[in-house]
């Protein structure tokens, strides 16, 4: 096998490490800073992981990269996974990213519109894989199981505390998605995709212990746009999670504006100022898992779907959900960011050895559930389910 990961931050150069972990696979590091793939490709300590540069928004030179593997993986920012899709394609190879781009009412739909060039290549490209996503196929093991689904409500919760008296934004993933996807959260409702306010839909979800009552709020996300489309019938989706209170200031105060402003007669765009002052987040990463070491947290976290609907007539609630720690889960594999680089490694996996028969895009939900969540219980990732129905006389 021979895998490409295309991008070597927090995220990619954790499903770079996990993939010399759980495969054989011959792997490529890419990233445009060829100082941060050989990083990446340095900790894995394996003769079998080579390091390149690339430059993810030109597909001429994804292809120079791509080329000879079966699989791409995408852990770059989702404003690059158009033209990653177009280089999986001039390759003959099956393609995995780990997310969108924002607002996801406009992403979503052209990432998907893919479906038929992946299909007619004999390919398959399974999109939107990061941590929470995966729950989209426990949705679906669920949904199988109804004969009909009316409500589908997501929710992620965390047990945090600051590691630092005065924090600031640096959020352990991609700076710029864990800002944007505030900007513009939006529900399903009868066929139709709704904008919701920002900072809006605040309540206490009572999750599993040991995370147990959190405050969450709606927020902008993939499986909102692509549960309707893969779940038959479904009413409303809606997706909320605990709030990042630093991401929201940002916003108010104008940092999440693309805009160029005048600023003592030099234009610049707001957002290029916050980033280009926020910690790269390997680096945030690394020092928040020392912090949560050092104090002996237990930084817990839950994601979790309700799926309402009806099975022989009666109105039934399946909650299923998957209650995780992320410092056990560090020491278990050796690096940060195994919630996302886990579910990446082993869906490139299983495309490489040819387990998924689907050609063309789809989501997790749209992989047989069977399989998939098998496949992740394998190493360790288990969801749990609840069953609620009605009393009647």
């Amino acid at each position: 096998m021979r895998i490409s990961v295309i991008g070597s931050g927090a995220q990619g150069s954790a499903t770079t490490f996990i993939l010399t972990k759980i495969s054989d696979a011959q792997v490529v590091a890419a990233d445009i800073d060829l100082n941060v793939a050989k990083k990446a490709a340095e900790k894995t300590n394996s003769d079998r992981v080579t390091a390149q540069r690339v430059d993810a928004g030109k597909v001429d030179d994804l292809v120079r990269v791509i080329s000879g593997s079966d699989v791409v993986v995408n852990a770059v920012v989702g404003r690059f996974n158009l033209p990653i899709l177009e280089a999986a394609l001039k390759s003959g190879a099956h393609y995995v990213d780990l997310a969108g781009d924002v607002p996801c009412i406009d992403f979503v739909p052209k990432e998907l519109a893919y479906d038929n060039k992946f299909k007619d290549a004999g390919l398959t490209a399974i999109v939107f894989t990061g941590g929470p996503f995966v729950t989209n196929a426990a949705v679906r093991y669920v949904a199988d199981r109804l004969d009909q689904v009316d409500e589908i409500r997501l929710r992620q919760g965390f047990v945090r505390e600051e590691t630092e008296e005065v924090p600031i934004f640096s959020p352990g993933w991609c700076p710029e998605m864990a800002l944007m996807e505030w900007v513009r959260p939006m529900v399903y409702e009868n066929g139709k995709w709704k904008d919701v306010p920002k900072f809006s839909g605040l309540e206490e979800y009572p999750f599993p212990e040991p995370v147990g009552s959190r405050t969450v709020a709606h927020v902008d996300f993939e499986p909102v746009h692509t549960l309707p489309r893969f779940i038959k019938g479904v009413k409303y989706v809606e997706m909320k999670q605990g709030p990042d209170r630093m991401a929201w200031m940002m916003i108010k105060q104008g940092f999440a504006n693309y805009k160029p402003i005048d600023v003592k007669g030099v234009k610049v765009a707001p957002i290029d100022v916050l980033l280009t002052l926020t910690p790269p987040a390997t680096e945030t990463r690394e020092k928040m898992m020392k912090n949560i070491a050092r104090r002996k947290m237990e930084p817990y976290g839950c994601s979790l779907a309700e799926v309402t609907g009806e099975k022989n007539g009666e109105k039934i609630t399946h909650i299923v959900y998957r209650v995780f720690n992320s410092r056990a889960d560090e020491e278990k594999w050796g690096t940060p960011g195994v919630s996302v680089g886990l579910p990446a490694a082993i869906t490139a996996v299983m495309l490489a050895k040819k387990e998924v028969k689907h050609k063309g895009v789809i989501p997790p939900e749209g992989l047989d559930p069977n399989l998939y969540l098998g496949r992740m219980a394998e190493k360790g990732w288990i969801f749990n389910e609840k069953i609620a129905g009605e009393i009647r006389p």
